[in-house]
């Protein structure tokens, strides 16, 4: 789906907006540190607060679009999410709906790349963020506040796959 966003820059005050909400262009430095600090502080909820953060961050986004144009029909809403994420420079990912919830593959990963640049191959996952993102996307397709939906990334592309995979489940709230 092709989106309709606007991107500009502040000289005063030197920041990035995507279609007026206040943006910082991805860095797989960043995401990759935050991502290996969320897992060492795993024991004090580090991986549940950047999959938390991640969602509350980006329902606003995606839920402003879709309302910003009129879009009703949950698979276009769905679609929405699934450009955003490309447009943002996070990868590509195909997104499908379920009685359960969903199923998300994620074809090119700008996490895994960082991380198999930094550190290379790695048991588990590391998508935690998407994890968040995916779930703000489904939340904005159904209608559904936050924490309405649980992620779980299945397979890793850092870990060797040739794709990741995420379930997503719909919570009865």
């Amino acid at each position: 789906m092709e989106l309709n966003v606007t991107f500009d820059f502040d000289n005063d005050t030197y920041r990035h907006r995507m279609n007026g909400a206040f943006s910082v262009l991805h860095c797989h430095h960043y995401l990759c540190l935050t991502t290996r600090m969320a897992i060492q502080l795993k024991s004090m909820g580090g991986i549940d607060i950047l999959k938390s953060t991640a969602e509350d961050t980006l329902l606003p986004l995606l839920q402003d679009y879709v309302t910003q144009n009129n879009i009703k029909d949950p698979e276009a809403r769905l679609q929405v999410g699934v450009s955003y994420y490309a447009i943002m420079g996070m990868g590509k990912m195909n997104a499908v709906r379920n009685e359960k919830g969903g199923t998300v593959q994620l074809l090119r990963s700008h996490i895994d790349q960082g991380w198999l640049k930094k550190w290379g191959r790695t048991e588990g996952h590391v998508n935690y963020f998407t994890c968040g993102y995916i779930s703000a996307m489904y939340a904005v397709a159904e209608g559904r506040p936050p924490g309405s939906f649980s992620v779980q990334e299945l397979k890793s592309i850092v870990s060797g796959n040739k794709i990741s995979y995420f379930e997503v489940i719909r919570k009865t709230i």
